[in-house]
């Protein structure tokens, strides 16, 4: 059988597989995964079909937020974060700068569960 690997891979291309490979089989015949590549959702037992096209994404990089210097709209990218919260932490900031990250709770709208979501996507 015939399947196509593409992405984030040493050496893209289609390769001739026996029946019943997995994409472990696959990578390995591909020269390996590179240095950026995700595998979060990829299955490696996973049993190929003919005419298979598996794609290796890269890692996405995250951008932080500071929370001590972002923009309105910057904040707003943030999820659960809305104009009228980003509009709150630019006040906050006018009096106050973040000496930690858990002190964004400090702004009314965002608690604990506000928190968690964004905690890992801003810095100070």
């Amino acid at each position: 059988m015939q399947v196509e690997i593409k992405g984030a891979i040493q050496n893209p291309g289609v390769y001739t597989l026996k029946r019943n490979s997995s994409i472990s089989s696959l990578i390995q015949m591909s020269g390996g995964l590179l240095e950026n590549s995700d595998t979060s959702r990829i299955s490696f037992n996973y049993i190929l079909q003919d005419k298979d096209v598996v794609v290796i994404p890269e890692k996405q990089e995250v951008k932080l937020i500071s929370i001590n210097s972002a923009t309105l709209e910057e904040l707003q990218t943030l999820p659960g974060i809305g104009p009228a919260i980003a509009q709150r932490i630019m006040e906050y900031r006018k009096s106050n700068t973040f000496q930690s990250l858990e002190q964004i709770q400090n702004v009314k709208g965002i608690g604990p569960a506000m928190f968690n979501k964004i905690k890992d996507k801003i810095c100070l």
